[in-house]
């Protein structure tokens, strides 16, 4: 995650001393840091409404 944010980061500054032409590289980046940032929090939504497992007893 830390390197598409990263990515993300340099893409804005392609296009900030580039110009506009290059945000479509930046657009992608941004899309696909959003879509594993919201993948990240459903996913932790869900287990946090799972039960704890009983003692001794531990998920895979």
């Amino acid at each position: 995650m830390k390197q598409f944010e990263e990515g993300r980061r340099i893409a804005a500054l392609v296009v900030h001393h580039c110009g506009d032409k290059y945000f479509p590289l930046f657009d992608r980046f941004d899309r696909e840091v959003e879509q594993r940032l919201t993948a990240a929090a459903r996913l932790e939504a869900a287990l946090s409404r799972l039960p704890a497992p009983p003692a001794g007893l531990h998920p895979q």
